[in-house]
Order: structure tokens, then sequence, then C-alpha cells
């Protein structure tokens, strides 16, 4: 979990090992795209296809490491719903959650092309936000006690 742009991809990269699967929005996307594309380059039409097919693609790789001691499954998922973070308890998953601090996230979506940087400069500000009501409900839910 994480910003885009906080390193989820990198990291699930640095640990994945033999036939561990990955779920990843934008390697989705590459595959739906004409040999070639860039990374983030390809068009919102084809995001929204990748956007589509993800929930099918996390529920069969799920399915496919139950009882596999030796199959991991590591889905790059950036702020899950509460059914998600479910249904990946319910699957005995565990969480990972990369913050290398909103300019961080920023300055990298910088080097990222049209129309993919807008995108993330705007799930980042969503990610922070989000982030923050919920650390000060998290504060006056204590504090009410």
């Amino acid at each position: 979990m994480g910003a885009p742009c906080s390193g989820k991809s990198t990291y699930v990269r640095e640990q994945a090992k033999g036939e561990d699967i990955i779920v990843d929005m934008d390697r989705i996307a590459l595959s739906l795209a004409v040999e070639g594309t860039a990374e983030f380059e390809y068009s919102e039409r084809i995001r929204n296809i990748a956007r589509q097919a993800r929930p099918a693609i996390v529920k069969g790789a799920l399915l496919a490491a139950q009882g596999e001691r030796r199959l991991g499954v590591w889905i790059i998922h950036t702020d899950p719903s509460p059914q998600d973070r479910q249904m990946y308890r319910a699957m005995n998953a565990q969480f990972v959650e990369l913050d290398p601090g909103k300019d961080v996230c920023f300055a990298r979506a910088k080097e990222r092309p049209q129309p993919n940087r807008q995108v993330s400069e705007k799930v980042i500000a969503e990610y922070y936000q989000k982030r923050t009501n919920r650390v000060a409900a998290t504060m006056v839910d204590s504090s009410s006690n």
C-alpha cells in the first residue's frame, strides 16, 4: 500500500521470487497496450480497461495461492477499500505500507509522462488527504474515551 510513486512496484520487484504472482495495475495496463508502449504511457482507455480487469486478476491470484506454501502473491494496491482489506485478511495477507512522504511522491511523479503525471499527482494528493483525515479521526476517537 502507499501513494503513487511511493516505491510499491520497486519494493515488490526486490522482494518477489521464483514463481510469485505480482498483480500490478501498471503492468496489467501495459499488457493491453501496443507492444513497445513505455511504462506509464498507456491511454486513459487502457487504464480503465485494466481497472475493470484487476479485481478478477486479484481473485484469481489469491485462489491460485490457496494451499501453496511456496507461492507468494504480491498485490500492489494504493489504498484498498475496507472490503478489499477484509478479503486480503481472510487470505492471511501481510500488509506493507510504503511512505517516503508526500514531497518525495510528488517529486517522483514529475518524472512521469503526461497524462499519467496528472493522474498520479491527483491520487497522491487524495491519498495523503485521506490519510490525514484518518489520523485526525483516530485522534478524536481516542480523546473521547
